[in-house]
């Protein structure tokens, strides 16, 4: 026979235990959904208030963000497609500012397609790109669109692939621009 001492020391021992373990599920689960559920988010801005004259440069500003509070992007898993409305302006052959690592897998006059080629975006952290975009004829304001993919990791970042947990509404993003005669933009 045991004592009521020992009675309620394994009750106790038995409440701990299913209170560890209930902890141990909790974490397990929010870890688990934590690891598939890596984001990407994309937004452009034209500087200069979207303004550029006629043969001037003007910035595109392209942020990608990591939302994700834990997981790395890693190396070639983010393609980025940016487009300009070609019937007024061009994206330029050069000057364009982009961070370390990233890389231009393809341009034309009016798309221009990038990879984040060897750099590794941390957790919560964000990359700015600046491509060059030249006004060609008086016109717009006209959209520029930006569009999000991803890559399976290998170079040079153009095989097709996912980002598990990847939440497509905040893949794509607009901005516009205007190409006028005006000096002083």
């Amino acid at each position: 026979m045991i004592s009521a001492n020992q009675f309620l020391s394994r009750q106790q021992t038995n409440t701990m235990k299913k209170i560890r373990l209930f902890i141990s599920s909790l974490a397990i689960l929010f870890l688990s959904k934590m690891a598939v559920s890596q984001n990407v988010m994309v937004n452009i801005l034209t500087q200069k208030s979207g303004i550029v004259t006629k043969n001037g440069i003007v910035f595109l500003e392209i942020t990608i963000n990591n939302t994700d509070p834990l997981a790395y992007i890693g190396i070639y898993r983010i393609k980025t497609q940016l487009s300009v409305p070609s019937a007024i302006a061009s994206i330029a052959a050069e000057g364009h500012v982009l961070p370390t690592g990233w890389t231009i897998t393809s341009q034309n006059d009016s798309v221009i397609n990038l990879s984040n080629g060897k750099d590794m975006i941390a957790a919560n952290d964000a990359r700015t790109l600046l491509v060059a975009i030249r006004g060609m004829k008086m016109g717009g304001p006209s959209t520029i669109s930006c569009q999000l993919s991803f890559s399976d990791g290998t170079s040079p970042g153009t095989a097709p692939g996912t980002l598990p947990g990847e939440n497509p509404g905040d893949n794509r993003s607009t901005s516009t621009i205007e190409v006028t005669g005006k000096k002083g933009f």
